[in-house]
């Protein structure tokens, strides 16, 4: 080693042995009791200390509990907000927004849109009504709730036009169901039937 490393050696040392404390005498221990006791308890935390170090103790469990708490009270709120799931009939939802209104004098031609991605040879359709709504040809009410009938459908888009009247007001649900092989597909139809 060089000289001036050895001088800054030893100043180092001589430095570190300064920061050295006192060995303890035999008394510290009663020393420290003594003043301990004169002190007094400490003062207490406050109230955001306590709540800091609740949570940063049980923070392995108490996070998820708390978000599982949060999903189940934003599943409860929502489900208040729009009505408990499930338990609201489908045929009830749609009956929301009528696709057509019509008064109890007139006739409504509702006009049933069933598409396809190619021509099919031969697909069956029914339509049912609720008590309330009737078919309508020729000017006479038919004593049918559901018709079926069987025809070919082209590609692309085809209207298939429903005769009903309503007998009282009230909204009603006309359900129109189509099979083709092994597809199905259905339509609901929402009528709002209006006194006058």
């Amino acid at each position: 080693m060089s000289e001036p490393e050895d001088r800054e050696d030893r100043a180092l040392r001589e430095r570190l042995a300064a920061l050295r404390d006192d060995v303890p005498g035999p008394d510290f221990q009663a020393l420290l009791h003594r003043r301990l006791v004169e002190a007094g308890p400490p003062i207490p935390a406050s109230g955001w200390d306590a709540v800091r170090d609740f949570w940063r103790r049980r923070a392995p469990v108490l996070w998820p509990a708390v978000g599982v708490a949060a999903g189940v009270a934003t599943f409860l709120v929502l489900g208040a907000v729009r009505g408990t799931p499930g338990t609201e009939a489908p045929a009830m939802a749609g009956l929301e927004r009528p696709g057509t209104q019509v008064p109890v004098s007139k006739v409504a031609v509702i006009k049933l849109d069933f598409t396809a991605d190619v021509a099919v040879e031969q697909a069956d359709f029914q339509v049912s009504l609720p008590e309330g709504l009737s078919f309508w040809a020729d000017g006479e009410e038919l004593p049918l709730r559901s018709y079926q009938w069987t025809q070919p459908l082209s590609a692309g888009s085809n209207v298939i036009p429903i005769a009903v009247r309503g007998q009282r007001p009230g909204r009603y649900l006309v359900t129109a169901l189509a099979r083709a092989g092994d597809q199905r597909i259905e339509h609901d139809v929402v009528l709002e039937v209006t006194g006058g």
